[in-house]
C-alpha cells in the first residue's frame, strides 16, 4: 500500500470544520464530476519537451455537493486507489473506505465529532506482515474555525520488526480554513524534517516554499492558472525554481 498517498488525501481533501459542510470542492458552481490529469514536464538531451501523464484522478459528487467517490490511477505503475465516503444522519463525514489495487483488504478511516465539529480521524491496518496507524486530531479557534491539526503515522514491518515510518505532521490553517503551512517531523530519522509554507490569494494557492530542518529553502513553487467562464481553474502550471515541472488539466462536469 502506498501510504504516502493516504497521507496526501487526509491532508488535502478535508474542507470546512463545521459538520454540515465537511467537503468544499472550491468551485463557484455545483459539479457532478471532476477529472484531473497530472502531466510531468521534462526535457531530453536535445532540450525537446517531453510530457508524461503520471496520474488521473476522478472525483464524483452527490446531489448536495458532498464528495461521494474518488479514484486515483498512477500510470507509471498501473495502480489504483479508490476512496468511498460514508456520511452520517447529519451529513457529516463518518468514514472513508480506501481500496488499493495491490491490497486485498481496504483501509478504513473513521471520523468523530465534538459539538458538531470534526474532532478526530483514525485508521489502522493490521495484518500478518505489517501494521499501519494514522490518527489526526483537529483544533479550533474561539469562533470555531479550524486552527490546526496534528497527525501521527506509524508503519511497522512485522517481518523485520522495523519501524519504517514514525512521523508527526502538523497542519496550520488561516482564518479561511485554507492550509497555511505544514510541518512534518520524522521521529525516526534526523535531518528529514520538512516545513511547507503556502501562499494563498483568497481563492487559489499560488505558491509553495519547502524548507528543511535548518530553515534552508529546498524548493520554491509557483502556481499559474487558466480559468473557465465560471471562474474555476481548468489548468494549473507548477513552476519549480523557475522551471515548468508539471501541468494539471482539470475537466469539470457541471450540474
Amino acid at each position: 500500500m502506498n501510504r504516502l498517498l493516504i497521507l496526501f488525501f487526509s491532508l488535502s481533501i478535508i474542507g470546512c470544520s463545521k459538520q454540515k459542510k465537511i467537503w468544499d470542492n472550491g468551485l463557484t458552481k455545483s459539479a457532478e464530476e471532476i477529472t484531473e490529469f497530472t502531466i510531468r514536464i521534462q526535457e531530453d538531451s536535445l532540450k525537446n519537451e517531453i510530457r508524461d501523464t503520471l496520474l488521473i484522478a476522478i472525483k464524483k459528487y452527490r446531489d448536495d455537493d458532498q464528495l461521494a467517490l474518488q479514484t486515483r490511477r498512477t500510470l507509471f505503475d498501473n495502480e489504483q486507489m479508490e476512496i468511498e465516503y460514508i456520511y452520517d444522519y447529519f451529513d457529516g463525514l463518518k468514514q472513508e473506505i480506501v481500496k488499493m489495487s495491490a491490497d486485498s483488504l481496504p483501509f478504513k478511516v473513521n471520523y468523530s465529532y465534538k459539538n458538531s465539529l470534526l474532532f478526530q480521524s483514525s485508521g489502522i491496518l493490521d495484518n500478518e506482515t505489517e501494521r499501519f496507524e494514522q490518527i489526526e486530531t483537529y483544533y479550533y479557534r474561539n469562533d470555531d474555525t479550524k486552527e490546526k491539526s496534528i497527525m501521527r503515522q506509524i508503519f511497522l514491518d512485522k517481518e523485520t520488526n522495523d519501524t519504517i515510518r514514525n512521523t508527526t505532521v502538523s497542519t496550520y490553517f488561516n482564518t479561511d480554513e485554507k492550509v497555511d503551512s505544514i510541518l512534518s517531523i520524522n521521529l525516526r530519522r534526523q535531518g528529514q524534517n520538512r516545513k511547507a509554507v503556502y501562499e494563498f490569494d483568497g481563492k487559489n494557492f499560488i505558491g509553495l516554499k519547502e524548507y528543511n530542518d535548518t530553515d534552508s529553502l529546498l524548493s520554491n513553487q509557483k502556481f499559474v492558472y487558466k480559468m473557465d467562464e465560471f471562474d474555476n481553474w481548468t489548468e494549473k502550471k507548477v513552476i519549480e525554481n523557475g522551471l515548468l515541472k508539471r501541468i494539471i488539466i482539470r475537466v469539470i462536469k457541471y450540474k
